[in-house]
């Protein structure tokens, strides 16, 4: 396996959209979402391993979740995991995480995983993986994984492309949309020149800390001193952490992605889902003959009808009469509400920590 490749997994998010079943202590990536057996972040670090050298994947964490990584994940050692000190969005933990690696390996060649998505054809995303890191190890080009979009959804970024370049897998990058309203969604789909946004990035260490440092120079030049100045790794930890928080909190997209020149769309056919949303889940997930979906759940039902429950193991459902519910009991916390407006859901997010505190949060 090519030594310069290098995976970094983002396993930093709170995944306040799956509440209440993904809370902050205990966010969806460290959970069996799926009902699989293995939780979001170990079937992430599971996908990369058959891509990069096991000693060359990253996990970017909150210092929160540091206990929950090393849990979940212990075959990784303690300086294959990157703490962030606070939530500042992508940018600047991309950024640091770039420059610690480059001191790892100057060529470097680097794929940027989401801790919480599923693909089921393994191969074909190995494939189209393996084809990005070898593109940007001989071009100086950011790459971002798209999916062709299925239906006009407004929960997932498009991106344009432009004409087909590298043997029709690479195309030039001409547009970012983040979350169209539906009517321009259905454009983008019916003109053919658009695609998901899977959020999954490569490119080489080197690009990637120019193109930064072109967009967010200030960020970069603190981050280039204290590498620079402060050789010892674990002083040089400590002192990031001290300043991260002065960081700005900033999306790679914004703040780079759509402002480069350079950047390129990898498209693969690879079955992919954002498992960002209940309803994101729902529609990804098998069903029952009456289109139910029910995870880790001991459920009878009768005459019930396209519902999503998630329960304890050991726990029994009973459902009688009802269609379209969404069924979430998390322990301390038993939701049950119509599914299809996630508005709903921040919106009892918010009133549960008004009435109760932030345990509920």
């Amino acid at each position: 396996m090519d030594n310069n490749r290098y995976c970094v997994i983002m396993a930093g998010g709170q995944g306040t959209r799956l509440w209440p079943m993904s809370r902050k202590g205990f966010p969806k990536q460290f959970q069996d979402v799926l009902g699989c057996g293995r939780t979001m972040l170990q079937q992430t670090y599971d996908r990369y391993c058959r891509i990069v050298p096991k000693e060359n994947i990253i996990i970017s964490t909150h210092v929160d979740y540091t206990a929950l990584v090393r849990e979940q994940l212990p075959e990784v050692p303690d300086n294959q995991v990157i703490h962030e000190q606070a939530f500042r969005g992508t940018a600047p933990s991309i950024a640091n995480v770039a420059c610690y690696i480059r001191t790892l390996n100057p060529n470097a060649n680097i794929v940027v995983a989401q801790s919480d998505q599923l693909i089921l054809d393994e191969v074909r995303f190995s494939d189209i993986v393996g084809r990005g890191l070898d593109f940007v190890s001989q071009n100086n080009k950011l790459v971002v994984i798209g999916v062709k979009p299925t239906c006009p959804e407004t929960r997932y970024g498009y991106i344009q492309a432009e004409g087909v370049v590298e043997n029709d897998v690479f195309y030039k990058v001409r547009t970012f949309t983040e979350k169209p309203a539906l009517e321009f969604a259905k454009v983008f789909v019916e003109s053919g020149e658009f695609y998901w946004n899977t959020g999954i990035y490569i490119w080489n260490v080197q690009t990637i800390i120019d193109t930064l440092s072109k967009h967010l120079p200030e960020m970069m030049q603190v981050l280039e001193d204290i590498y620079r100045e402060i050789p010892d790794r674990d002083k040089r930890r400590k002192r990031g952490y001290e300043i991260y928080t002065s960081f700005p909190n900033a999306s790679i997209d914004a703040s780079v992605m759509e402002r480069a020149d350079n950047v390129y769309l990898a498209v693969g056919e690879f079955g992919w889902a954002d498992i960002g949303t209940w309803d994101t889940l729902y529609t990804t997930l098998p069903k029952d003959r009456d289109g139910n979906v029910f995870i880790n759940s001991n459920t009878m039902k009768y005459d019930s009808h396209n519902n999503l429950a998630v329960m304890p193991k050991g726990k029994l459902l009973v459902l009688q009469g009802v269609d379209d519910l969404l069924v979430v009991d998390s322990g301390d916390l038993l939701m049950i509400c119509r599914k299809g407006n996630e508005s709903d859901i921040r919106k009892f997010l918010n009133d549960a920590k008004m009435k109760l505190g932030e345990k509920m949060a």
